[in-house]
């Protein structure tokens, strides 16, 4: 288990799918994924079992659990490339107005001690669909600096989403 000082993360589990799924087929988080269609157990038993079995893994995700052991979101690095050493940030949490809680910023916190400590990771990035930008505002609380902008890159509520890509350094995490 890997602790945080509001979080705690967590192997996945097969139990957690069917709350991962539920999740994840909400309206107002699948509009924020790459994802565009609903997903099913069978999806979701495929993705685990990628996720765990893969080596060298692509992605290491992680439950995340609050101080009484309920699963309250799911975390991880994804894209992870090993000769460049760098990886995107993934994270959600089922709290409202997330992006906001004590619980995010201890999960991106730890995070990113796991990416830059742990891993030995670079550079930890992350893209943003502007139809969700209140996910900037946590990124910002890090200081990760916003590297550019892809035009119309997601298409969602019958139009077109520029996405926007954040990083952070191992050197400016350290100062």
């Amino acid at each position: 288990m890997i602790e945080g000082k509001f979080v705690k993360f967590r192997s996945l589990e097969s139990k957690d799918l069917i709350k991962l799924k539920e999740w994840r087929n909400e309206n107002k988080v699948r509009k924020t994924t790459r994802e565009y269609r609903l997903l099913s157990m069978i999806n979701q038993k495929k993705w685990l079992e990628k996720i765990q079995m893969e080596n060298p893994p692509s992605s290491i995700m992680f439950g995340i659990v609050n101080n009484n052991k309920i699963l309250i979101g799911v975390c991880g690095l994804t894209y992870i490339d090993w000769k460049n050493k760098h990886a995107e940030i993934s994270c959600y949490l089922k709290l409202k107005n997330w992006q906001n809680t004590k619980e995010a910023k201890d999960t991106i916190e730890t995070l990113m001690e796991y990416g830059y400590n742990e891993l030995n990771l670079h550079r930890l990035w992350a893209e943003v669909f502007m139809i969700a930008k209140e996910n900037i505002s946590l990124l910002k609380k890090f200081n990760f600096i916003k590297e550019g902008e892809l035009r119309d890159k997601l298409w969602r509520e019958g139009k077109w989403w520029n996405s926007q890509i954040y990083s952070k350094l191992s050197k400016e995490f350290l100062k």
